[in-house]
């Protein structure tokens, strides 16, 4: 995927006039990833911010016992570690990055989209309004395990997932993302066993199964009323 088809596919830039477009070509560095691979780890010098062409890329922080908390799953269209952008010189990356499948992805070196934006500041309020959002997203989650507990933040998550990934079928709305109950515990602190337990519980009741490796809701007003018990 060239430079000009990256710009086309991130809304961020797909917006911005033609002839400005054509300006950030110069800068853009473009790579295809492999599943697996880390493309940055948390402790490394931040110097780029990224963009996904195709694919998934997971964001993960390491507790201090060195469990793996899963932040986000980022996918094609989006950006990740723009918070290095803003950051102090010598920063590292508050996460890790890793390739959840074969993709292509795209950066732009801090520098370079720094002086960039010094010429162009109103792509700047397009930065920060996703930093706010995401920052609001992280919020709501440390909400759902304070205020309705383990279950009710695994129905948050699983409802938010369904908005973010979901794929309307027959039998209800498919999430499109190969999503372990190790996974599903990572984005609210939860382990593999409580996560079990919990689904289980949602099986039975015929809200949430399984199918092919990728949970379907089948009752997602049900799993919303969750979060007012």
């Amino acid at each position: 995927m060239g430079e000009h088809n990256f710009i086309d596919t991130i809304p961020l830039f797909s917006t911005l006039p033609k002839d400005i477009r054509k300006q950030l070509t110069p800068i853009i560095l473009t790579k295809q990833t492999t599943k697996g691979e880390v493309i940055f780890r948390e402790s490394e010098r931040a110097n780029a911010i990224f963009f996904i062409n195709v694919g998934k890329i997971k964001i993960t922080k390491s507790s201090p016992e060195g469990k793996e908390i899963l932040l986000n799953i980022r996918q094609s269209g989006e950006m990740f570690a723009e918070v290095s952008l803003f950051s102090r010189k010598k920063s590292t990356y508050p996460a890790t990055a890793t390739s959840l499948e074969n993709g292509v992805i795209s950066l732009i070196r801090n520098e370079d989209l720094e002086l960039f934006l010094m010429q162009h500041p109103e792509l700047s309020m397009s930065i920060f309004r996703v930093m706010a959002e995401r920052l609001q997203v992280a919020q709501t989650t440390l909400r759902d395990v304070a205020l309705y507990g383990k279950f009710g933040a695994l129905a948050a998550t699983l409802v938010r997932l369904s908005t973010d990934y979901g794929v309307d079928t027959n039998e209800g709305i498919m999430i499109k993302l190969k999503l372990t109950h190790e996974d599903l515990g990572s984005f609210f602190g939860a382990t593999r066993e409580s996560v079990t337990r919990m689904m289980n519980q949602l099986k039975q009741q015929e809200v949430v199964t399984k199918k092919s490796g990728y949970f379907v809701i089948h009752k997602l007003e049900e799993l919303k009323s969750y979060l007012d018990r």
